[in-house]
């Protein structure tokens, strides 16, 4: 089960902590690997204290799951600004091929952590926000949104998971526009 991060943080100065956490965990897992990620490098690469670190995350798990949620709201508001005119499918499914693109060695920690961590419960809370988005007029419901989003979500997980190199082919964002609109099509 998921720890949850323990301090929220509110101040500038405790964002700014809780920033170099992140940035010091995805810069190890950029440069040396998931093997070498512990809290105690990354609190030394952060420039604070073990105990400090644990103020905010109970472990490097937590970090790996805040990094990929805080993230995900990002790129999807990012999305939402930046993409009028296109499909709610399109902008829901780039917004999960896009999360950690330029961090791949973090994108794929990230993503285990939360398979690993998270419950069936809020890996479908996570799918159904996905479904509301590619979710077309006319669609049969419940079990079609279930289908399209696991697909979808499916493809892109085992991208992530596989180092694939389709994870960064324009073509693969419009292969599963396709699939969700042509399964959507009456």
């Amino acid at each position: 089960m998921l720890k949850p991060q323990r301090r929220q943080p509110r101040q500038a100065r405790a964002l700014a902590t809780r920033d170099a956490i992140f940035e010091a965990t995805a810069r190890i897992l950029e440069a040396d690997g998931e093997g070498t990620l512990t809290t105690n490098a990354i609190a030394a690469r952060a420039g604070v204290s073990v105990g400090t670190l644990y103020e905010y995350f109970a472990d490097k798990q937590a970090i790996l799951v805040a990094i990929a949620k805080l993230e995900n709201e990002k790129v999807r508001a990012r999305l939402a600004a930046d993409g009028p005119g296109l499909s709610q499918a399109r902008l829901a499914i780039r917004a999960q091929i896009e999360i950690l693109a330029d961090r791949p060695a973090t994108r794929r920690a990230a993503l285990k952590a939360i398979l690993a961590a998270e419950s069936v419960e809020s890996l479908d809370r996570e799918a159904r926000l996905t479904g509301r988005l590619i979710r077309q007029p006319g669609d049969g419901g419940a079990l079609d949104a279930f289908v399209m989003t696991r697909a979808t979500l499916g493809v892109i997980r085992a991208a992530v998971l596989e180092g694939s190199p389709y994870l960064h082919d324009p073509r693969l964002e419009d292969a599963l526009v396709r699939l969700v609109e042509r399964y959507a099509a009456p």
